[in-house]
């Protein structure tokens, strides 16, 4: 892997370790320039051919020639519509402690603690030029379809957005997010614990359960939160409200699901211990344990804080 002079000065400025993978646009632009050229200059010798054997009445040489020239000038099209020769030249390099970005704006480098939030998408684009929504689901299947679309935020405001101009952009952004995940549940957790709300978009998690649009979900009705088909889902038990959203208005979509299964770990840990502790007398009398007292909230306890 060959990194520029001023890839590895930011890198080692922000102490980013070792590289991993680069995703650079340019190596698909010329890609999909080469191919343009090559299909429109065979389309385009094939036209005149085409037109001078069927004007000669030469059909079984026309047809095939005129098809052909279609076909070249039909695939030019295709390739100049997605827009691949024409991205802007960008590189995001991969490193085991963050990312450096390198593009018409310089070159910038973020360690994981720099990415405070980040936003996954993917349009799937169906026969007939429709699209759709989605973030996982058939992902075998899908994902030669799929357009995905990673929005960033770093420390101090600055967006960066990754799309499919950069090859393989699916792990890059499934890297980028799991590490995002794994440094916002700890904080959300600490927050909640100590009575805050955390927003998801649409979605508010507080000590109690999950809210949105005046329906609520609490933690000991949720079944499951999940993201599948481009949609954060919290369903709950018992046929109780289903909450659902589109991925891409929902930042963070995985560590709202992450936080839930944890929160769901922590009750249940807190649960179990209740049930084991003796019961305490009160004024004299065999009284209840503490078992059930806040079950359905966020344990004080357990709770690591970033």
């Amino acid at each position: 892997m060959h990194l520029s002079q001023p890839v590895l000065e930011h890198a080692d400025a922000r102490r980013l370790g070792d590289p991993i993978r680069s995703f650079d646009s340019r190596v698909a632009r010329r890609r999909a320039r080469a191919w343009l050229a090559l299909l429109v200059l065979a389309g385009a010798g094939l036209v005149p051919a085409a037109l001078m054997y069927l004007s000669a009445g030469r059909w079984a040489l026309g047809v095939p020639a005129a098809a052909l020239a279609v076909a070249y000038l039909g695939g030019g099209a295709w390739i100049a519509a997605n827009g691949a020769p024409f991205a802007r030249a960008r590189a995001v390099h991969l490193f085991t402690g963050g990312l450096v970005v390198a593009d018409g704006g310089g070159v910038h480098g973020y360690g994981w603690d720099d990415l405070v939030s980040v936003t996954v998408t993917g349009v799937l684009r169906h026969a007939g030029g429709r699209t759709g929504l989605r973030t996982r689901g058939r992902a075998e299947r899908a994902e030669g379809r799929t357009r995905w679309r990673f929005t960033v935020v770093a420390v101090g405001g600055r967006t960066l957005r990754f799309g499919d101009e950069l090859p393989g952009v699916r792990s890059l952004g499934e890297t980028v997010a799991a590490e995002v995940t794994r440094r916002m549940v700890p904080r959300c957790l600490a927050l909640l614990a100590a009575g805050d709300a955390v927003r998801f978009g649409p979605f508010t998690a507080d000590r109690d359960g999950i809210e949105k649009e005046d329906e609520r979900v609490a933690w000991t009705d949720l079944r499951e939160a999940s993201v599948e088909n481009g949609l954060v889902v919290v369903r709950s038990w018992g046929g109780g409200p289903v909450l659902a959203a589109t991925a891409g208005q929902t930042p963070d979509a995985f560590a709202l699901v992450e936080l839930a299964r944890q929160i769901r770990r922590l009750i249940a840990l807190a649960n179990a211990e209740a049930a084991q502790a003796p019961a305490q007398p009160v004024n004299g009398a065999s009284g209840r344990s503490g078992a059930g007292r806040g079950a359905g909230r966020v344990p004080q306890h357990g709770v690591r804080h970033a």
